[in-house]
């Protein structure tokens, strides 16, 4: 009988930034609550003369810190999350509504840095879709990594499981492996179509391994393909498994 590889002892990376997934929406339990009144500007004011206002909910020395700004009439502006705000410093998911309540905008950060955008109209027709990803090429036998915009990064598709659970689920150690261990990093490509093919090892541990990543590369559903200006491309991704008996 083959082992699966155990969930704790697998290293799950992929060279595609997939960030939503890390943000957690639910952090309403909050200890303490802020509240802070701008001009038309965005300065500071008192609150007799706001035109924004701010509310900060946030854990006594414990991050994120989720920020909520009001229009005038009450209606939310923006809700997010930042590590810090001295200096400001977004990470997480924003949501941006206009005076009327309709949502024009939702962002990814990561310290600052976006990773995802889509922009609505007045109508609510999506205007702009965009996903900053991570890919990887080699040049000269090195591994060359460069961020690219994506209006969609690919996206496994298995019902409700993640690409880390799957592969947690159905990566086998080889019996023929003799306990060795180690790990190997295999490329390979998500085509126009959704499906996974060139697999190719990049970083090897011996030939049964390597040969047990590449196989599992091969057996991947399909995915939804990437998309970049209306159309689907090819994404190069990079998963690194490591083999423990």
């Amino acid at each position: 009988m083959r082992n699966r590889i155990n969930s704790n002892t697998l290293g799950i990376s992929i060279s595609i930034i997939i960030a939503a997934s890390f943000f957690i929406l639910n952090k309403a339990n909050a200890q303490s609550r802020d509240t802070i009144y701008y001009n038309a500007k965005w300065e500071k004011t008192d609150r007799e003369n706001k035109h924004f206002y701010r509310v900060i909910y946030r854990e006594v020395k414990k991050k994120p810190i989720r920020v909520q700004d009001y229009y005038p009439n009450g209606i939310m502006q923006m809700d997010g999350w930042y590590s810090t705000l001295e200096p400001e410093t977004r990470d997480g998911e924003f949501t941006w509504w206009d005076e009327k309540g309709k949502k024009n905008r939702w962002m990814v950060f990561e310290e600052n840095e976006p990773t995802k955008i889509t922009e609505w109209d007045s109508d609510g027709k999506i205007t702009r879709q965009q996903e900053k990803v991570k890919t990887v090429s080699y040049e000269n036998g090195k591994r060359v990594y460069e961020s690219r915009a994506l209006e969609k990064a690919p996206v496994f598709n298995r019902g409700k499981s993640t690409f880390s659970e799957y592969v947690s689920e159905y990566l086998i150690y080889p019996d023929k492996a003799q306990g060795s261990r180690g790990k190997v990093i295999v490329t390979f490509v998500v085509d126009k179509t959704g499906r996974v093919k060139d697999a190719e090892v990049v970083e090897s541990v011996n030939a049964i391994l390597d040969e047990a990543a590449l196989d599992f590369i091969k057996s991947l559903p399909r995915w939804t393909p990437g998309v970049q200006e209306g159309k689907n491309v090819d994404v190069t991704m990079e998963l690194p498994m490591n083999f423990n008996p």
